[in-house]
């Protein structure tokens, strides 16, 4: 009997180890099946360390927290000088390694459907790396892009609500001017065109003067008197946008009052979310034609921005330009503004207005 006993004690054991060593349950979000590559993954997530690390990549199952690289702060405050620069890692601690992947966005190739983004994984604890390939379709999230136009080309941005519904995009435009001049008819009427369409109205003063010289007198004509005329018509704005992008923190302060979100404008590229954004201040890229005179550069700027800000999952990114022109240098060729719709719409990212950022902040 005492044998029996023992032998019972040790079967216990033995089934004991045996469920220890099984692969844990997958407690991320399921990937859409049918992506290349995954059918050489095993269903069940990997025990060992490094190769379930591999494992959550490919299936992108938020194990690895994604983040552009830098301070989340520093990101969406000072911006990144040149798209080259963008780099989207991810990092997660598995049975107390350390470990990072770096996504090569620049190197993605998008094939039958899917994005293959290369990617390069390393354990920082035991100095093991590797790199691989993750196939990746873009689903619907909390990235986006938040679109748009300054200054006074009001007959001009008629030709944008055309393209603009033929990619479901919104952009909001920043009016500069007043109702109480010769062209208040013909801007009241844009005005009321942009809302109907489901776009966005901000204000951008009226004379788009430097603010930084000019009185405090003449900065509250400019920037809260102004916005009376329209006031009085019925049209509200939903954010204002320095002229020339410049300002200072007390002049953000002073208009809060009149408008929950204030606009910069500026050459690097800046990356929010809306834990980012408490302020209520945000600094949007500019893609005019002067700052890409190169097409290639353009498409290739656009398109790391645009998937860096996706990859994330929950990056919205600002552009903005002026006229729709093929040959202004403050403006964005027709060929352009397409390939950014369309990029955008490829990538499923939601376009925003700045109405409903400032609602979601």
């Amino acid at each position: 009997m005492k044998y029996m006993g023992a032998l019972i004690l040790i079967i216990f054991a033995v089934l004991e180890m045996s469920c220890a060593s099984k692969p844990r349950s997958v407690t991320a979000p399921p990937v859409e099946a049918g992506l290349p590559g995954m059918e050489l993954l095993p269903e069940l997530e990997p025990a060992e360390p490094f190769e379930r690390a591999i494992w959550n990549i490919k299936k992108n199952t938020g194990l690895f927290k994604k983040y552009i690289e830098g301070d989340a702060d520093d990101v969406s405050a000072n911006g990144i000088a040149d798209a080259e620069e963008i780099s989207v890692r991810g990092e997660c601690l598995i049975d107390g390694k350390q470990f990072r992947v770096t996504y090569e966005l620049a190197e993605a190739v998008k094939t039958e459907g899917f994005f293959r983004i290369p990617f390069f994984l390393e354990n920082l604890t035991d100095g093991v790396s590797r790199s691989d390939d993750l196939f990746w379709n873009p689903s619907m999230d909390e990235a986006g892009l938040l679109l748009s136009f300054d200054d006074n080309y009001w007959h001009n941005w008629y030709q944008l609500f055309d393209v603009f519904d033929r990619y479901g995009a919104k952009a909001a435009f920043f009016i500069q001017g007043s109702l109480t001049g010769d062209d208040a008819a013909i801007i009241a009427e844009f005005c009321k065109e942009v809302l109907d369409r489901g776009h966005d109205l901000g204000f951008h003063t009226v004379n788009h003067y430097n603010l930084l010289n000019v009185s405090q007198s003449t900065f509250n004509k400019e920037a809260i008197e102004g916005v009376e005329s329209f006031s009085k018509a019925g049209i509200s704005f939903s954010a204002f946008a320095f002229p020339f992008g410049l300002s200072q923190p007390w002049m953000r302060e002073t208009l809060a009052s009149v408008f929950p979100l204030t606009r910069g404008y500026g050459r690097n590229i800046r990356f929010y979310h809306f834990g980012t954004i408490n302020s209520g201040y945000i600094v949007s890229t500019a893609v005019d034609n002067i700052i890409y005179p190169d097409d290639q550069k353009f498409e290739d700027d656009i398109r790391l921005i645009l998937l860096a800000a996706k990859f994330t999952g929950n990056s919205f990114v600002p552009l903005t330009s002026h006229e729709f022109s093929e040959t202004a240098q403050w403006g964005i060729k027709p060929s352009r503004l397409e390939f950014l719709l369309e990029t955008a719409q490829e990538l499923r990212l939601r376009f925003y207005t700045y109405r409903e950022i400032r609602g979601l902040f």
